[in-house]
């Protein structure tokens, strides 16, 4: 090992002096006992003139001389380390150190080579012993903490590092190792306040900064952190850990962008960090990139296959991605490794539960959020604190783009395991929002729900009352009487009385073919199917009950069909998009509209003038939809009749709205979303 990879190392572990200082312990040689000849005396002028080789040489002569001179051994011993030989300076000090078993100095440099060499626990044993021979030798007492924090001792550490501090108050080494003992007990305010001390002494001490910015990330104090991080980046841009620790406060700053970007910075200065691999992956399934973020949490499981939080990942990007054998693989394995880890209880739970096994899927939920159902999500500097009350089943509103978490202070209340005395007992929240969207889905948080309706001390957004109204059996009885507007028949039926098959099911309902089947709670077609005609009926996706809806053929004159999408919030109505297709089942992500620029063009004359687009009528239609459901956040699907007349296909608060990527083919979309994220915006401000 060369010095200049020694001392990359030493930036790696993030310690602020070299274990080895070749300067500083040849000063203490003197305290060796036995005297120096004249090969001795040379071979140390020889290294101060620059002259490393051949002050090794006479320090080599001079034990050939005399094979258990003290100091030849010592002074060879941090030339062979000097050389990059660590291993051949690790026996010359361990000679030493058994010629001097009382000479705390020997043993302190032997303890120095090993942990250099992560020999850690060779390491604190040879601490141990220059500590029991010097007990306020202030080096040993810092290297003993470091080895302790590197190896998950830090009660100890804590012990070792209090001591050093107490010694040397103005060590920055010494507070770095203080600071590094916190951070492993977790008190993290403490861990700070050391970082912030070893700054102070040493203000260009990048691994300073570096762990500052840490502790602070940990603290949630994510703005600072990034100033400490940014810091450390222009003391030293080519370190990985500079770069990790501004990638982490980037995150924290829900900035997923900016944070995948400098994890990419720590990649090409270390392509094998795991770490690095692992947060890049995080970054990028924010950002909606699941193949590129599956392809770092791979590489993760290729280098710790370990990893609970990579196979947890890749579980439920295999989950978005219809592959629940993967998904459910990765889960188990990332239980196996870390049993309480809530994300991958959270993917069990929802594929268990498709698979129609209530029980285990309960477990797992039990597991995940009987103990921690409310995740606070802290903004760097909120616009306001919002409650969002939400279901552990997948019926909930999609809200990341409507309280996006770098504006809004998020807590994330999953309500079904509330107790009475946490719903007086929250911490402080500017309003609520009722995210159990899906009635559906809504059953084992029901009575929890309103149950806290009627004590919240703020004003609660989309009310569950008024949620209930939303299902689709209900429509008819909802929207039926309004003005221009056609609600299809629909029934709900049980399962078992879906055993006959659904035609059967369907005549004892009074639903004539053809009709549409459907599990409760599907959304985005999943399950979806048309009954009519000779084709035999499609195998039923497993659901407790199912939704059979009459059909009506919604084809244009031109051969298309078409599916608009208008959104209501706080009263108003807002076009956010047109998908014309071929066939019936229409979803915009697979319509493929970006390839016919005719369609853009039409879905634009929508969002510019529905009115204009579709008629004053049908508009005025869709509007008393909204105001029918008369919640404070909702969507409603529908397309146009012949006659003019708006056929409704859903209306509820599941809608998702999400912008379209600025250079994308979708582009043309995004003033219309943002017309309705800032009207939500004004709702909440209220």
């Amino acid at each position: 090992m060369a010095e200049g990879n020694a001392m990359a190392r030493i930036s790696h572990h993030q310690w602020p002096h070299d274990r080895l200082n070749l300067a500083m312990i040849a000063k203490a040689a003197g305290a060796v006992t036995e005297t120096p000849d004249s090969l001795l005396e040379a071979g140390v002028a020889r290294h101060a003139a620059g002259d490393s080789a051949g002050a090794e040489a006479l320090f080599r002569e001079a034990l050939t001389l005399e094979p258990d001179n003290p100091t030849a051994l010592y002074l060879l011993g941090l030339a062979r380390f000097e050389a990059g030989a660590a291993a051949d300076a690790e026996l010359l000090l361990q000679h030493l150190a058994e010629l001097k078993p009382d000479h705390a100095q020997a043993q302190f440099t032997l303890a120095s080579i090993r942990h250099w060499r992560d020999d850690r626990a060779g390491a604190v044993v040879a601490y141990r012993r220059a500590l029991e021979l010097e007990p306020t030798h202030a080096a040993a007492l810092v290297g003993i903490a470091r080895a302790l924090s590197e190896t998950g001792e830090h009660a100890e550490a804590l012990v070792a590092a209090q001591l050093a501090v107490a010694q040397s108050p103005d060590d920055a080494g010494a507070q770095m190792a203080l600071a590094a003992a916190w951070r492993g007990l977790g008190e993290v305010r403490q861990a700070v306040d050391a970082f912030a001390q070893a700054a102070g002494l040493a203000p260009d001490l990048v691994a300073a900064h570096v762990g500052l910015s840490l502790a602070l990330a940990d603290a949630g104090e994510s703005e600072p952190a990034k100033f400490s991080a940014l810091r450390a980046v222009s003391l030293d841009p080519n370190l990985c850990d500079a770069w990790l620790a501004l990638g982490t406060a980037l995150r924290g700053l829900h900035d997923p962008k900016a944070a995948a970007d400098a994890f990419e910075h720590a990649l090409q200065l270390d392509p094998n960090r795991m770490v690095a691999h692992l947060n890049r992956g995080l970054a990028l399934i924010e950002l909606e990139q699941p193949r590129e973020a599956a392809a770092h949490l791979h590489r993760v499981l290729e280098l710790d296959p370990t990893s609970a939080k990579a196979h947890a990942n890749l579980s439920s990007l295999y989950y978005l991605a219809g592959r629940k054998e993967q998904a459910k693989a990765h889960a188990q394995r990332a239980l196996v490794i870390d049993p309480d880890l809530m994300s991958a209880h959270q993917n069990l739970a929802a594929l268990l539960a498709e698979e129609q096994l209530p029980e285990e899927a309960r477990a797992h939920r039990d597991r995940a959020y009987a103990e921690r159902n409310l995740v606070i999500s802290t903004a760097a500097h909120p616009l306001q604190s919002v409650l969002l009350l939400s279901t552990t089943e997948s019926g909930n509103t999609p809200d990341r783009y409507l309280i996006p978490p770098a504006n809004f202070t998020r807590l994330l209340w999953f309500v079904e395991y509330a107790s009475e005395r946490q719903m007086t007992d929250l911490p402080a929240y500017d309003l609520a929002f009722n995210a159990i969207g899906d009635e559906d889905l809504a059953g084992p948080t029901a009575a929890n729900a309103a149950r806290f309706a009627a004590l919240c001390p703020t004003r609660l957004l989309n009310p569950p009352a008024k949620i209930a109204r939303t299902r689709r059996d209900l429509a008819g009885a909802l929207f039926g009487g309004l003005a221009g507007v056609k609600t299809p028949h629909t029934v709900r039926i049980d399962a078992a009385q879906m055993a006959g098959g659904a035609r059967a099911a369907a005549e004892r309902a009074g639903i004539a073919e053809p009709f549409l089947v459907r599990p409760i709670g599907s959304h985005g077609g999943k399950g979806l199917f048309l009954v009519g005609g000779e084709a035999p009926d499609e195998p039923l996706t497993p659901a407790s009950a199912y939704y059979l809806t009459q059909f009506e053929n919604f084809r244009s004159p031109d051969g298309l069909y078409r599916k608009y999408r208008a959104i209501f919030v706080g009263g108003r109505t807002l076009p956010y998009h047109l998908a014309i297709a071929t066939g019936w089942l229409i979803h915009y992500e697979h319509a493929g509209m970006e390839h016919h620029p005719e369609r853009l063009a039409e879905e634009m004359r929508y969002l510019d003038d529905p009115a204009g687009a579709i008629g004053v009528s049908a508009w005025d239609a869709v509007q008393g939809i909204g105001a029918a459901m008369g919640l404070d956040y909702a969507g409603a699907d529908f397309t146009l009749l012949p006659d003019g007349r708006v056929l409704l296909f859903e209306a509820n608060a599941t809608m998702l709205v999400h912008p379209e990527a600025p250079d994308g083919p979708l582009a043309h979309k995004n003033p219309a979303i943002e017309r309705i994220l800032e009207a939500f915006r004004t709702m909440l401000a209220g």
